[in-house]
């Protein structure tokens, strides 16, 4: 028997090992498969294969880049384009890998790594390509006009001075605006369009404050007399309790702070900028902060710097509860979840939050009332109340729960005189996905005849976008430090670089072209929910209220001249924000460590300039060495002798251009060192002239004492 049992436990355990290499075997060959289909179009079909990395994961993205992926291979059969989405936490990680062992897709999406370090060492320069017309524009009045030409910033944040070249194409552009809740604002606020002022918005977060206030003031009181009930039913169960209302006037994290605060701060302080522009460049710049800094033009006490860092503190006090230690995808949440009335984000977040706004239960349609057919509000309303006043022990509901018709009965209070009361429900007539009106359950009280039968309130709720309100010019707090709206001076995003590793660089600008037409990157963008960056390309209705605002004020004021001064800007200001400490205490952190900082960063900013002028000339000798020996740069596999004659040509007038402009640029870079101490001379003789610069002079000679003297 003994030996039996033991057969037995070694069949049993020679059958589990028999199952354990089946799946090893089963996971090999669905390995090999995998490898087979993603090299089937390369090593099979002979296609030449174009692989895409980006990190936007946002719904709609992807299918926006299918679809012209899509429509480009049925064109080209003879291409197929893989996209590899990364998530944007393991991007730069990625792309850098990838890149350092040169086995980086085709064409990556620029951002999350220093571009310019990696652009000269491992992407292409595209400049020729964009100074022709795009091909696919022959159709259209843009056939004559260089590619470059056809998009709405000319793409000038793809030119890379220090490169001489431009390195990307991009295909959307981004602005920032505030998302609203329409449902709640009308239900709240008796309207449903948005704040037309900053008064007025300061005003609606206050009433909405005062709501919640009231409504949680209604559930602490009803949650006292159920608990001091004493029926005899409480020994054996808790008595069934409300949940306060979590709503908030706007959702905000870190991130959000920030929004508010660079747009506020332009529209009250960009003028103090052009005040203190020494270098007539249209913008404060950190030697131009510093200089005014120096000769007491400008001091840490500036009206307007406090003015817009006190209205960035009055906006945080609409803000939900902990909102320093929330991540900015947590507060979408919370608005999506219908816990706030507003948030400020931007486009690229649009088509995010209309998906998962649009994804909330509708709530229960209410079909029928005891057998009795309802078609709106109304009727259902009427009958539901006729019932419960008549002593019916209940009322059969048929209602439409996300397409499904069930039967629900409710237990009505005869005691009440309206439905709230008799029931806890509200019954609104809304348009369902097919447009139609139809009476749907739009509140619902937790502890009701409703609730307890099982009913469900619609979440789903209609969105609004506006732009930040201005404040007005009799507005009593900040009505005289008002500037004007910010402009806003978008530039293209969503870019791509092609690496140098590629072996089809004329199919990627290929594709680049294709995507770039005025139809296909509204096509794009369209699906996408962004806005197009090709002229005559139209965003979408709901996205009309993100199209940039190209006039008005640029820049604002702020203390930031460097990594120093800016890590101390932001260790004092999120104290200040939080209510951690009042305007006084953030002032005073700032002053006590700010000239220590400046003289850093000063030191800091003499050192790149120094430092950036070897760089400059290895450009010009590898300008000089095309021009020289054009030959060596051209690929031996272009073709014959005269085709390679002929590229060797383009090359060596092309290295003629460029090195005249890299004597240009690194005539800038070498003066630069000089031109700042020029403008500085002036301080660097008073040094006494205030408190500001006695201590950053201080610091400024210990601090070159101990690099050795070099100023």
């Amino acid at each position: 028997m003994a030996e039996n049992k033991i057969g037995e436990m070694e069949s049993r355990i020679s059958f589990v090992n028999y199952i354990g290499l089946a799946i090893l075997l089963v996971c090999y060959v669905g390995a090999l498969w995998n490898v087979y289909k993603i090299k089937e179009d390369e090593l099979i079909l002979k296609k030449k294969v174009i692989r895409l990395c980006h990190w936007q994961l946002e719904l709609g993205i992807k299918d926006a880049l299918e679809e012209m992926i899509g429509r480009y291979e049925k064109t080209h059969p003879d291409i197929k384009i893989i996209q590899i989405p990364v998530t944007e936490r393991a991007y730069a990680q990625w792309v850098t890998t990838q890149l350092i062992g040169r086995t980086a897709p085709d064409l990556v999406e620029l951002g999350f790594f220093d571009v310019k370090l990696y652009l000269g060492r491992y992407f292409q320069p595209i400049t020729d390509e964009l100074r022709q017309p795009n091909p696919y524009n022959k159709d259209n009045d843009f056939k004559d006009t260089p590619w470059m030409d056809t998009f709405t910033d000319g793409l000038q944040n793809s030119y890379i001075p220090e490169l001489l070249d431009y390195y990307a194409v991009g295909f959307s552009q981004f602005t920032v605006r505030i998302f609203y809740n329409k449902t709640l604002m009308k239900k709240i606020l008796e309207r449903d369009d948005p704040p037309k002022t900053l008064e007025q918005l300061f005003r609606d977060c206050e009433k909405i404050q005062e709501y919640v206030k009231t409504k949680n003031a209604e559930v602490e009181a009803f949650n006292s007399k159920q608990s001091s009930k004493g029926s005899s039913w409480n020994i054996f169960s808790s008595p069934k309790l409300k949940s306060k209302m979590p709503l908030v006037p706007i959702a905000s994290s870190r991130y959000q702070v920030g929004l508010f605060r660079t747009r506020y701060a332009g529209m009250l302080s960009a003028d103090r900028c052009l005040d203190i522009d020494f270098g007539c460049d249209g913008s404060a710049n950190y030697y131009d902060v510093l200089q005014a800094m120096l000769s007491g033009k400008l001091t840490l006490q500036d009206e307007k710097f406090r003015i817009y860092n006190e209205l960035t503190r009055k906006l945080s006090s609409y803000f939900n509860p902990g909102f320093m230690s929330v991540d900015r995808m947590d507060a979408g949440f919370s608005f999506v979840q219908g816990s706030a009335v507003m948030i400020t984000s931007g486009s690229w977040d649009a088509s995010s939050y209309i998906k998962k706004i649009n994804d909330q239960p509708f709530g229960d349609i209410i079909v029928s009332v005891n057998d009795k057919p309802v078609s709106n509000a109304a009727d259902a309303s009427r009958l539901m109340i006729d019932a419960a006043r008549s002593g019916a022990k209940s009322v059969i509901l048929h209602v439409n729960r996300e397409g499904d018709v069930k039967k629900v009965t409710v237990y009505p209070d005869a005691k009440g005189e309206t439905l709230w009361d008799s029931y806890g429900i509200k019954v609104e007539d809304c348009a369902d996905a097919k447009g139609r009106h139809v009476p749907v359950v739009t509140e619902l009280d937790s502890v009701s005849p409703a609730a307890n039968a099982g009913m469900t309130r619609k979440r789903s709720f209609d969105v609004g976008i506006f732009d930040f309100p201005l404040p007005t010019k009799d507005d009593p707090t900040y009505g005289k430090y008002v500037v004007g709206r910010v402009v806003e001076s978008t530039d293209t995003g969503f870019k791509f670089g092609i690496t140098k590793f590629t072996e089809h660089k004329a199919e990627c600008i290929d594709f680049f072209q294709f995507c770039t037409t005025p139809e296909n990157n509204q096509k794009m963008n369209e699906i996408a929910q962004w806005i197009p960056a090709v002229k005559g390309a139209k965003p979408t209705k709901f996205l009309e209220a993100f199209v940039p605002n190209f006039r008005g004020y640029w820049g604002y004021l702020n203390f930031m001249m460097g990594s120093k001064t800016d890590m101390l800007e932001k260790q004092t200001f999120w104290p200040y924000v939080s209510g951690e400490n009042d305007y006084a205490k953030y002032l005073n952190a700032l002053a006590s460590a700010m000239p220590n900082a400046a003289a850093n960063d000063y030191i800091e900013l003499i050192r790149k300039c120094r430092e950036s002028v070897p760089d400059k000339q290895v450009f010009r000798s590898f300008y000089l060495a095309q021009y020289m020996f054009p030959e060596s740069f051209v690929d031996a596999k272009a073709g014959n002798a005269a085709e390679m004659e002929k590229l060797a040509g383009k090359k060596r007038n092309e290295a003629a251009v460029k090195f005249v402009a890299s004597w240009d640029n690194l005539v800038g870079f070498a003066l630069d060192e000089m031109r700042i101490k020029a403008m500085m001379a002036p301080r660097f003789k008073d040094k006494d002239n205030n408190s500001f610069s006695k201590a950053f002079f201080s610091e400024y000679e210990r601090l070159s004492n101990m690099s050795g003297g070099k100023k």
